[in-house]
């Protein structure tokens, strides 16, 4: 089992800083997942461009709403010449605060192909989540992604073994990146409920010592079924979650 760890750059040297001491302590940890997100002014191309350049693995996201395939042909590129070996495709929502935005019109099969033709050895990932339509909607779109030439999925956190054994049964062959997030406050667990639409086991503890708890046996979970994982302390420190999970 590889791990990655998800992590948002504030400056790139601090950035870069912070992954590595991450790497050092938690040895399990191959790679940092960097992500595409609206609100963070450096962006997942220029950071994963200053770890590659650094010697640290980098799995970047890009967000095909904002770009042409052109524009997202020429930084893959780049990041390639300085040994980039994984990317992830998210489709990405409109901005809340600019009603004239107009997408790209980029569809996720379609970028994979085009990735898949230009950069052979590339693997390239797309998204799975769980909770935003029906499980046969979901998989159908799985099923249309692998088609396209897809090498596997990253998935929106999972909270439930049990909910996770139905996805691992479907997709037995496939290379899996599960991904596991601490909720820990009401807040968290509002955005978790509210905005992606998770439904929670009863017997979910938000704290983080039951989090981590919770994290451990998913961890054993994807180890058993031969897939991949990856964490995202979004709502607190990556070093105090990655320290309560120190049995992994």
């Amino acid at each position: 089992m590889q791990i990655a760890l998800e992590l948002v750059p504030k400056t790139l040297d601090s950035f870069l800083e912070e992954s590595k001491t991450h790497m050092n302590n938690f040895p399990k940890i191959r790679a940092i997942n960097v992500p595409e997100l609206r609100s963070v002014e450096i962006k997942s191309f220029e950071a994963s461009e200053h770890l590659l350049k650094n010697g640290v693995a980098a799995i970047p996201h890009f967000r095909l709403i904002d770009r042409t395939l052109d524009d997202l042909e020429m930084k893959i590129e780049k990041l390639v010449s300085l040994g980039l070996k994984q990317v992830l495709l998210i489709s990405g929502d409109p901005p809340l605060d600019a009603p004239d935005f107009v997408p790209s019109g980029i569809k996720i099969p379609q970028a994979i192909k085009h990735l898949k033709t230009k950069f052979k050895q590339l693997k390239v990932y797309a998204g799975q989540d769980t909770y935003r339509q029906s499980f046969k909607k979901e998989f159908d779109y799985c099923k249309e992604k692998l088609d396209a030439g897809a090498d596997g999925f990253f998935t929106q956190p999972f909270f439930s073994e049990s909910i996770l054994n139905q996805w691992l049964e479907q997709l037995p062959g496939i290379e899996m990146w599960i991904g596991l997030s601490p909720v820990a406050s009401k807040t968290s667990r509002n955005y978790w409920e509210t905005i992606n639409q998770v439904v929670f086991p009863p017997d979910f503890r938000f704290d983080l010592e039951g989090n981590a708890i919770t994290s451990r046996r998913i961890l054993t979970q994807i180890e058993a079924a031969g897939k991949n994982a990856y964490l995202m302390p979004i709502a607190i420190s990556a070093e105090k979650y990655l320290n309560e999970l120190r049995t992994f």
